[in-house]
């Protein structure tokens, strides 16, 4: 079930570098519309019937649509938003350690405690929204007619898919927590999108090509075909010493192939598609980006010696026998199977996330009392 999806400040290459240690570098399309464990909690949230754990007793202490938990440049942010996040990140800190539940919520992360982890990464969410939505008001960028115009017919063509408004308000509410957190969240997506667009274009066009060049300094990118037998069958099994025999006598035919050929690049790329057992990289039309590392250190010593478009031998490892094709990279140079550029990676994930984050790092921040009252391990969707 999809009503929509987050695209300007999508929480998962954040949350992926921080958990895991990955460069998270771009606010990637992230869709939250699958963010639904902690479904009852957040309709209790709805209802007001979830209660601050400091105060469980007392009607004052009850977090409800109308709890103010802090203000970013003097815009509230109220429970429901605020909740979202929370939740948002607690499911994916689940996901990321293969978790059920979070037990230890004194375990630390990022230098604190996991509750002030996922308590100040929910704030900082809310002000990279809020600082979108006031570059956005700068630039005089705001939701068109049209634009509301297609969010109504969305709203409504969900209705119709639902069987009823009650349904569909339902439906919200456990992946949301309120419509208005909803409206809120596409709001800024589309303020976002318009906002990239303004600067860089819809597919990062106006990104020059020095500020490609400098992000791929920076990350350290590497870029290569290859051709790759497992030491694994498909289910996983180790190979015999005679199977492995034969994968490496496979190998050295194909070398021959290669080194008979008069466009040996283009038999590279048919022989990579007939024999190799590494479906993925056939999502990478021009060679697949990895960090420094990333593959292996035997793969990256044998990569280190090759100049572009030259390849390998038979490089062994542990997880089995490559041929590796050195690829040059090059701005629009495809590097997934959507389409999408380095250009665009760079301008998207790259300057885009850090003109927001510079923005978001100038918003003032008050918190209010019920900030201070939330214990996590009491809220939670476990």
């Amino acid at each position: 079930m999809i009503i929509r999806n987050i695209n300007a400040v999508s929480v998962l290459c954040v949350l992926l570098m921080a958990f895991s240690g990955c460069s998270g570098n771009r606010y990637a399309i992230a869709s939250h519309s699958e963010s639904t464990e902690g479904a009852e909690t957040m309709k209790a949230v709805e209802t007001g019937n979830v209660e601050s754990t400091n105060e469980k007793s007392s009607e004052e202490g009850k977090l409800s649509a109308e709890t103010l938990i802090l203000t970013v440049n003097s815009t509230p942010v109220y429970w429901p938003e605020f909740y979202f996040w929370l939740n948002y990140i607690e499911k994916y800190y689940k996901k990321i350690h293969n978790l059920n539940e979070i037990t230890d919520w004194s375990v630390e992360q990022n230098g604190m405690s996991l509750s002030e982890f996922f308590l100040s990464s929910a704030v900082g969410y809310a002000c990279k929204d809020r600082a979108i939505e006031a570059k956005a008001k700068e630039l005089g960028i705001e939701l068109s007619v049209h634009d509301l115009a297609e969010i109504e017919k969305l709203r409504k063509s969900n209705i119709k898919i639902y069987g009823s408004e009650l349904e569909y308000l339902r439906i919200v509410g456990s992946m949301y927590v309120s419509e208005e957190v909803l409206n809120y969240l596409t709001k800024i997506d589309y303020l976002g999108n318009y906002m990239f667009k303004y600067f860089y274009g819809s597919n990062g066009e106006k990104c020059p090509d020095e500020e490609v060049s400098a992000y791929v300094e920076k990350t350290g990118y590497r870029c290569a075909k290859y051709i790759f037998l497992s030491n694994t069958d498909s289910n996983g099994k180790e190979l015999s010493a005679e199977e492995s025999a034969e994968n490496y006598k496979l190998l050295e035919n194909i070398l021959g192939r290669l080194g008979a050929s008069d466009e040996p690049l283009t038999l590279f790329d048919a022989l990579m598609k007939e024999y190799g057992k590494d479906m993925e990289i056939s999502n990478y039309p021009d060679g697949r980006l990895f960090v420094s590392g990333g593959m292996g250190e035997e793969f990256e010593s044998a990569y280190s010696k090759l100049k572009e478009n030259e390849y390998s031998g038979i490089v062994k490892t542990d997880n089995g026998y490559y041929i590796i094709l050195r690829m040059p990279i090059f701005p629009d140079m495809m590097i997934d199977s959507s389409g999408n550029t380095l250009r665009y990676w760079t301008a998207y994930g790259y300057l885009f996330k850090n003109q927001v984050e510079a923005l978001s790092a100038k918003m003032e921040i008050k918190y209010e009392d019920a900030y201070y009252k939330l214990i996590l391990k009491e809220l939670s969707g476990n």
